[in-house]
């Protein structure tokens, strides 16, 4: 019988949301993540399936015991790559998000017979082998990122397996599964090492063309999920006729949207602000007509449970016409500004869905 290794990386870590926009936005980074995870493969892996937050793989070519563990480190680096940069340049700061970072990630591996069934067109790998490695996904094992080999794993790498694994046994329905696992969380702390000395690409600090100043009878998180969510544009932009955008990605630093007007459009880009004690959200863009650059930068501020005080900094660098044209142009913006802004207040003060 055609024999196979059967590989599972599973990610870990996600608390129970409740929030739309947590659960939402869970699914984003879990997909994002499970996208990193593919793009990584360096062994002949194919995918069976994706398993909720889990990758159900095999390979017919077994591979030596240092590509297997290669597998692992390098899925396990891009994969930390991916949360710790996900955290500098979230905007976002609903549960999923701001416990990207805590997320893990630990691998099964099995080797044993492959057999298919065929339901209709889909074909996959089927029997006890394959119901073995998904239990083993509800194991006792205490550290948090590792790989495990099943006893049958074991029997092909032993003579190069050193100290570092542990064994142990564990009983599913009256059958004992003996396994061994290594700890892999070093690599983890290895990048958040390199990690620490890096920064954000934030608005630079600059002295703002405009400063506008509002209180809203809105909740601040209410408010800034109205801002950044840009699925909700339209509520309190008027002048916006749609904004194109990828929907399968979580708005952050960085991310590029059209801005489709009722007279062409403009492409902006995420942006935001280190802050201790508000949130921030911005774009910027240069394609604002009389100006080299365009940004502005809002910043949110708890004064009570449903009321948030609300700083707009507009920062314009003109074009030689546009210096011309200083305070008209200030004047419109100024205008079209307070608009959106009281536009704002009243779909987040009576939260306004879709």
């Amino acid at each position: 019988m055609k024999k196979a290794l059967y590989f599972m990386p599973d990610i870990s870590g996600f608390t129970n949301f409740v929030n739309n926009t947590e659960i939402e936005h869970s699914i984003h980074i879990i997909a994002e993540l499970l996208e990193i995870l593919l793009d990584n493969t360096t062994m002949d892996l194919q995918l069976v399936e994706i398993e909720g937050d889990a990758l159900f793989m095999f390979t017919t070519k077994i591979p030596s015991y240092e590509q297997l563990l290669q597998q692992t480190t390098t899925m396990l680096e891009a994969f930390h790559k991916h949360t710790i940069n996900y955290d500098k340049m979230r905007i976002c700061d609903c549960g999923s998000c701001k416990t990207t970072t805590n997320l893990e990630l630990k691998f099964l591996v099995h080797y044993g017979d492959l057999t298919y069934i065929k339901v209709k067109h889909i074909v996959k790998p089927y029997g006890s082998d394959v119901i073995k490695i998904h239990r083993l996904l509800k194991n006792k094992i205490t550290t948090n990122e590792y790989v495990l080999f099943t006893n049958a794993v074991f029997e092909l790498y032993k003579n190069e397996m050193d100290n570092s694994w542990q064994k142990t046994t564990e009983t599913y329905d009256l059958n004992h599964l003996e396994y061994f696992y290594k700890n892999l969380e070093k690599i983890k702390n290895n990048i958040l090492v390199k990690a620490e000395n890096s920064t954000n690409k934030n608005q630079e600090n600059s002295t703002p063309t405009l400063v506008i100043e509002k209180t809203f009878d809105a909740n601040i998180r209410t408010i800034h999920n109205y801002l950044s969510e840009l699925k909700y544009r339209h509520l309190w932009d008027k002048d916006v006729k749609r904004i194109e955008y990828d929907e399968s990605k979580i708005n952050r630093v960085g991310t590029e949207h059209n801005c489709v007007l009722k007279l062409g459009n403009l492409k902006f880009e995420t942006i935001t602000a280190p802050s201790t004690d508000n949130l921030v959200y911005g774009e910027k863009t240069k394609d604002m007509m009389f100006t080299k650059n365009y940004s502005f930068l809002i910043k949110l501020h708890e004064i009570d449970k449903n009321k948030t005080q609300i700083v707009l900094n507009v920062f314009l660098d003109f074009t030689s016409i546009g210096t011309f044209m200083k305070l008209n142009i200030l004047k419109m913006v100024s205008k079209i500004w307070n608009v959106k802004l009281e536009q704002l207040h009243q779909v987040s003060k009576n939260k306004i869905q879709l």
